[in-house]
């Protein structure tokens, strides 16, 4: 900043030398012209001497006064120069572009910073005086930067641009060239300031981020999601061909115009309302399930997702379509189901244990089997182990143990002791599974409460007589045939029943003579069973009864001791009704599910006959209105909510009768079919009321009110108050 003159001390100057040139003219006239003592003169000088003086020594004053003036300003004027000069000499060290002053007559360098001596690898001393346009040709420069550099000079005004060029290491290099004129056009350009600033980072960021938007566009486009970017009032600002896709209108019909949550039909517990009943923006969960409905009144299960955007009020919306998921969840269900009543039937649960948690899940039949309550039991590897006979215990330990440590599925048949006292047998079958460093995981398996068939078993070890009682007696066909070939010793009654063979056509033949496996491939697996396992449990099998009747059966078998020789007995139920019931149950759904979708169909087009009447009745301007059976408003059309000003939630639900005389139509229900006028709109009406003709279960009736609206019907005079009204169309009722 400029300090101001100090005029104070230039009118002191001027002072000093009036009185130093009235004393001195003074002494003069005293020492040297002799006019008058030196003392007189001062003292009492003439009129003549006194003005003569003073004029010369104003004079003289202003002289003084005036070069100190022109001293002062020449010493501020070089305090500004040098100051300039150390601020550019700052300016050009400091500065990191690459800064050079060119001269306009040769092109030459006048002076240059450090920045711009490093970049063209020069000494100070080399620099001055060098061409300009031999230093930038070397980065093929010349011809750009010279076209800008004598724009600048022609019309005196700084130019800049953005230039690149190839460095040794082949890269790219970026620069913002300025050039400054110094001067005017009047004075003439005889120097320029060129600026080199190094912007290479800046447009490898730019570059990058606009590489990162490419990419996040691409993936917001592409990634098969229904996505959007809300504004916090929940306006669609920005959407995907996903979300157009889902919602079934275009990008322009979106952006800007629709909130998202008009598509929504209804939300799990914890998500949003569909319908916010304040005007504050919906706030959702981060995640949470809604139904959407698209333009055409399709709805379908979407997950959706809230994730704001940081440092800004938007927030990023996305919603996955999982309607699939929710049909094989409810066709698992289903499944899961079935697969318990076959347990239940056979008597056979299945169990995981989780070897990384010691925790133990059981399907519904195992809580049968061991005769406990679900809700007060918690199935555990210990407690198991305490309900395992205590004779069975340490075989159960020890197949369990080979199993998990050896890698070998087992297969064994224990007694449990219920709560109760009843001891169960149980064949049961595990087998463990591993990850891939070999860290067993889980163990699977299955247990079958066999009790009857062991109890069977030792009936026949026990007593020849009971074995021939339980055998002859037991519902389920029982055959014994020789494990050599197959020949049959002894069948009981139940196998006569279901084959229709008697016991002398069966004896001594076997059941390829007969014929009875009507599947040979059921055959096949049954000995491969017995070959590797001793034993076959609850095969389903096909065979051919003597009539020629193919019958389905539950198969088991054991290699047992008979009479002294190897036997093999073979206990099969017949399941052939309850596999027809299971297939009918089948067919039985998918007839019902053919009647459900009909009659879907059905609803929908109603559902459409509904919507056409309702945009029907709202185009007419004559008011309608239903009530229902107990006088209470239940539809009306739009010309209700034009006439009294309200909304269709303030109407809904009204009686009927009390909504009108609120609006000054108590007049018009007293008087039926009559044209009266009305005060408050000054519109002549004429209301009739229709009751349904058929009537409700209880006995009542709904009711129609129709009001026409009959003013612009001919003129009458304005005293004129009640007139009989012709009579008015009723097309519809909303």
């Amino acid at each position: 900043m400029t300090k101001p003159f100090n005029w104070k001390r230039h009118i002191a100057v001027a002072f000093c030398f009036i009185l130093l040139f009235w004393v001195g003219d003074a002494l003069i006239d005293a020492v040297i012209l002799r006019r008058a003592p030196f003392l007189d003169q001062l003292s009492a000088p003439n009129a003549y001497e006194l003005w003569m003086r003073t004029f010369y020594a104003s004079l003289l004053g202003v002289f003084f006064a005036s070069l100190s003036v022109l001293c002062e300003r020449s010493r501020r004027v070089e305090t500004a120069l040098r100051h300039s000069d150390d601020l550019s000499s700052m300016f050009l060290a400091s500065s990191r572009d690459a800064i050079c002053v060119v001269r306009t007559d040769d092109y030459t360098i006048a002076n240059c910073n450090g920045v711009f001596l490093a970049k063209y690898a020069l000494a100070e001393a080399e620099a001055v005086g060098r061409s300009f346009p031999e230093l930038i040709t070397r980065y093929g420069l010349s011809e750009q930067v010279m076209s800008q550099l004598s724009r600048c000079v022609c019309t005196a005004t700084a130019v800049s641009s953005e230039v690149s060029y190839h460095t040794e290491d082949g890269g790219s290099h970026y620069e913002e060239i300025s050039i400054h004129p110094i001067g005017d056009l009047q004075q003439g350009i005889q120097t320029v300031l060129y600026a080199a600033r190094d912007i290479t980072s800046r447009r490898s960021s730019q570059e990058q981020l606009e590489e990162s938007e490419a990419r996040y566009r691409a993936i917001f486009e592409n990634t098969g999601t229904a996505m959007a970017i809300v504004l916090p009032d929940g306006t669609l600002q920005t959407v995907n061909r996903g979300f157009e896709d889902a919602t079934g209108l275009s990008r322009e019909e979106l952006e800007g115009k629709k909130l998202w949550t008009e598509f929504l039909g209804s939300c799990d517990s914890d998500g949003i309302a569909a319908a916010p009943l304040v005007d504050e923006p919906a706030t959702p969960r981060r995640s949470f399930e809604v139904q959407l409905v698209d333009r055409n009144g399709a709805v379908r299960t979407m997950v959706g997702n809230w994730a704001p955007i940081e440092g800004t009020e938007q927030a990023v919306l996305s919603l996955v379509d999982i309607s699939a998921h929710k049909e094989v969840e409810e066709a698992l269900r289903e499944s899961r189901a079935t697969l318990a009543v076959a347990q239940r039937i056979a008597r056979l649960g299945n169990w995981d244990w989780d070897l990384t948690t010691d925790t133990l899940i059981w399907s519904d039949e195992m809580f049968r089997i061991h005769d406990v309550d679900p809700a007060n039991f918690t199935p555990s590897h210990e407690l198991v182990l305490l309900a395992v006979h205590p004779d069975d215990r340490e075989m159960v330990i020890r197949s369990v143990n080979d199993a998990i440590y050896n890698r070998k599925s087992y297969q064994m048949d224990y007694r449990v002791m219920l709560a109760s006292g009843a001891v169960r047998t149980l064949s049961a079958r595990g087998e463990v599974t591993y990850d891939a460093q070999g860290k067993p995981l889980h163990m699977l398996g299955t247990a079958q409460d066999i009790t009857w068939r062991i109890e069977a078993e030792q009936a026949l070890r026990n007593s020849e007589e009971k074995f021939s009682k339980a055998f002859h007696a037991s519902p389920d066909s029982i055959v014994i045939t020789r494990a050599e070939d197959g020949t049959y010793i002894d069948v009981n009654e139940a196998f006569q029943e279901i084959t229709g063979y008697r016991r002398e056509e069966v004896i001594g033949r076997t059941s390829t003579d007969l014929q009875l496996w009507a599947d040979h491939d059921a055959r096949m697996v049954m000995l491969k069973l017995l070959n590797e396992h001793s034993h076959v449990r609850n095969l389903d099998v096909r065979f051919r009864v003597k009539s020629g009747e193919i019958r389905e059966l539950l198969w088991s078998a054991d290699v047992i001791e008979y009479q002294g020789e190897a036997c093999l007995i073979a206990i099969s139920r017949d399941v052939t009704d309850q596999r027809q019931m299971e297939r009918e149950l089948l067919e039985s759904d998918a007839r019902l599910y053919m009647k459900h979708e009909e009659l879907k169909n059905v609803f929908h087009q109603m559902e459409g006959i509904r919507r056409e009447w309702e945009e029907i009745m709202d185009c007419i301007s004559d008011m309608f209105i239903l009530s229902d059976q107990y006088g209470k408003i239940r539809r009306f059309n739009r010309a209700v909510e034009t006439f009294t000003g309200k909304a269709h939630r303030d109407i809904v639900g009204r009686d009927c009768l009390s909504f009108l005389e609120e609006h000054g139509l108590k007049g018009h229900l007293a008087a039926p079919g009559i044209e009266l006028l009305h005060k408050e709109t000054g519109k002549w009406f004429v209301l009739k009321r229709h009751a349904f003709p058929t009537a409700e279960v209880d006995g009542t009736t709904r009711e129609v009110v129709i009001i026409n609206d009959t003013t612009n019907i001919g003129r009458r005079p304005e005293e004129v108050g009640v007139h009989e009204a012709a009579p008015v169309q009723v097309s519809a009722v909303r």
